[in-house]
């Protein structure tokens, strides 16, 4: 589990440090960064993959990566550098009580070789972030049969675009794409090969969207041709993807994703909120707890800009952000607000949102 991260000059991410929960959500207004923490975390998880090239979703590299540690990784970040900046992007996470770093090379520069800086620091004090620039950290170096120190992690961009499309666009027919590329052909896999997380996803789907009465798939007409998936509803029978509601295939394309084979440790969810009904993100919260109950080594971070899902949340699992006049992100926790301690017992995480905004945080940060 992640419980800190360190970000420098990515994106509008210039110098955020953030503690982590289990279960961690970002709020804020559009473009104040909470995107870019999740990408961040993301790159910085599989910068630190093992050699096998071991990825999510059954061993299928992630669009734009390839299967080697820190493969595409560097480019992606050096694309995303601050607005102006020359220095390097940093990006730092605490685990297991050490702290790991992957550095780009400084834009100012570019006669250095290229290289792949992955660093550990685990001296005195590790408890708290370490500046990114100090000497104490120390080129970190895989042990032959050892995991990565860091989890595995997918973040989930889902479009509905995507979802919809019934034939596989993956290497490997039985997975889903993060997008939600393929998610078709995976449903069929997980009806022959695990019927029983083929119906625990169905359950869970009828809990967040009742009038969804059963899935079902489609006969392919020929041999290797791709199935898709009908949805059985109280008003219709036998509905496509191309005709249900973009908050249902959203839905579909998470629960997916939490019921694969070989799932994550980390799932990083953007958007959670996206075309669901209040009763249902409520709904949705509840189910991803009660998946975090059963599965102890699973962290999820999210993004919201729903206070309904915020009202299902401690109040020290909620984050907020927030962009300066400079166009640098800030963040804190919702309970480091100055009246926090007068209001915890009056107002839910929604509520506190809905009263404090988010220009606070600059004016707390900068203090």
């Amino acid at each position: 589990m992640i419980t800190k991260v360190a970000i420098r000059n990515f994106k509008s991410l210039r110098d955020v440090h953030v503690d982590l929960e289990r279960f961690t959500v970002f709020v804020g207004p559009n473009a104040s960064g909470k995107s870019s923490v999740l990408q961040a975390l993301d790159l910085l998880c599989h910068a630190f993959r093992p050699a096998n090239g071991m990825q999510p979703f059954g061993g299928v590299p992630m669009q734009g990566f390839g299967g080697a540690p820190g493969q595409g990784v560097e480019a992606e970040l050096t694309q995303a550098v601050s607005r102006g900046s020359k220095d390097p992007v940093e990006l730092a996470a605490e685990a297991g009580g050490a702290w790991y770093r992957y550095r780009t090379r400084s834009a100012s520069a570019p006669q250095n070789p290229p290289h792949i800086a992955q660093t550990k620091w685990d001296g005195e004090g590790a408890g708290t972030a370490p500046a990114l620039d100090s000497k104490n950290w120390k080129q970190w170096k895989p042990e032959q049969g050892r995991t990565t120190p860091l989890p595995l992690s997918v973040l989930l961009r889902l479009e509905a675009s995507k979802l919809v499309q019934p034939a596989p666009a993956q290497p490997d027919p039985t997975v889903m794409a993060p997008d939600g590329t393929g998610l078709h052909s995976a449903l069929a896999s997980m009806t022959l090969n695990d019927p029983d997380s083929w119906q625990a996803l169905q359950e869970n789907l009828k809990r967040i969207i009742p009038t969804i009465r059963r899935l079902r798939h489609t006969k392919a007409a020929q041999m290797h041709q791709p199935t898709s998936v009908l949805f059985d509803t109280v008003g219709a029978d036998s509905l496509p993807a191309t005709q249900v509601s973009e908050g249902t295939l959203l839905v579909l394309g998470l629960l997916a994703a939490l019921h694969a084979s070989g799932r994550p440790n980390l799932i990083l969810l953007d958007d959670l909120d996206r075309g669901l009904h209040p009763k249902a993100q409520k709904e949705l919260i509840t189910l991803l707890r009660g998946l975090l109950d059963t599965n102890p080594d699973l962290q999820i971070i999210a993004s919201t800009h729903s206070p309904y899902m915020l009202d299902c949340m401690g109040v020290n699992e909620v984050r907020m952000t927030f962009l300066k006049d400079d166009g640098a992100t800030v963040c804190a926790a919702l309970t480091s607000h100055p009246k926090f301690p007068k209001w915890k017992d009056e107002m839910t995480p929604g509520e506190m949102w809905s009263l404090f905004g988010e220009k606070w945080v600059a004016e707390e940060v900068t203090a």
